[in-house]
This record gives C-alpha cells, structure tokens and sequence, in this order.
C-alpha cells in the first residue's frame, strides 16, 4: 500500500465538515470527485512537490502547498488534512499558472530524485512515460486549482 494525495476545490464552510469525521469526508470528497472538483495526483504527489518546489520534503510559498501551509483540519494523524483558504488558493493558482510544461519537465532530474528518494523510486522508468504521467497529472492539478479560485473556493489537500 502506498501513500496517495488528494486535492479538492471547497466551498468556505464546507471545509469545516471535515471535522465531523471519516464519514463526513468520504461523502464530502464522493460527492468532490463525481463534480470534476477533486484530483487524486495517486503516487505522483512527491515528484510533483519536488518539481514544483527543487525541495524534498519542506519548500516555501505557494507552489509548496502539496506538503505545506493550510491550516490543518480534524485530528487524523495518518492522513492528515489541510485547507487553504480562497486568498491561498488564488495564489497557488497564480504560481501554478505561470509555470508550463516545459518548464515543470526542465526541473526532472532522475539522478537526483532518486538519491532523494523521492517517493515512488521509480526514476529509472522511461522518461517518455514517466513524463506523460507527471505532466498529465499536472494538468489536472492546475484545472482544479484554476476552478476552485475562479469560484471563490478554497482547497482541502489530504495526504496518507
């Protein structure tokens, strides 16, 4: 079993849900990810920090909030759960959408990822493919963020 990470555009107040517990939250994010709301980045989530940030496990500022910022929401040790308010997310959508392809893919370092292990370790796979999975995943990360801050949402990141 591996770690996976979850993103979700949140209407202000519906964030407060999550509190309620694992029910709430599945419900919550059932009804994100039938919306087109919510992105599972699956194992991607590492990689993608790492090529959004060049930092392995911390960074600063908007690009970093796969791993970083947001206020931490309930008390679930194990897949702990952060929401980022409409002004955080409109940031992490302006920084995100400076940033294309080629400049993501320019920052891939497969020598490097790996003697930092970032998580998944599969830096020796074909780049071609490897390429196509991240980018693909972010694309999808980008069209989240994107909705969320034209709607006046915030976002809910969970990790576990």
């Amino acid at each position: 079993m591996g770690m996976y990470c979850e993103v979700s555009a949140v209407a202000v107040g519906d964030h407060q849900r999550w509190a309620a517990g694992p029910h709430a939250q599945t419900a919550l994010l059932q009804t994100l990810t039938s919306t087109g709301s919510s992105v599972s980045l699956e194992k991607a989530w590492h990689g993608l920090h790492y090529l959004l940030t060049g930092d392995v496990w911390e960074g600063h500022g908007p690009l970093a909030f796969l791993l970083a910022g947001g206020e931490l929401l309930g008390s679930d040790d194990e897949a702990p759960a952060r929401w980022f308010t409409p002004e955080e997310t409109a940031q992490i959508h302006q920084a995100l959408s400076q940033l294309s392809d080629d400049e993501l893919w320019a920052r891939f370092d497969p020598v490097a990822m790996e003697q930092n292990e970032i998580y998944p370790g599969i830096w020796d796979e074909p780049e071609e493919e490897l390429q196509e999975e991240y980018l693909g995943y972010f694309q999808q990360l980008k069209q989240v963020v994107e909705v969320a801050a034209r709607n006046g949402q915030g976002l809910i990141v969970t990790l576990g």
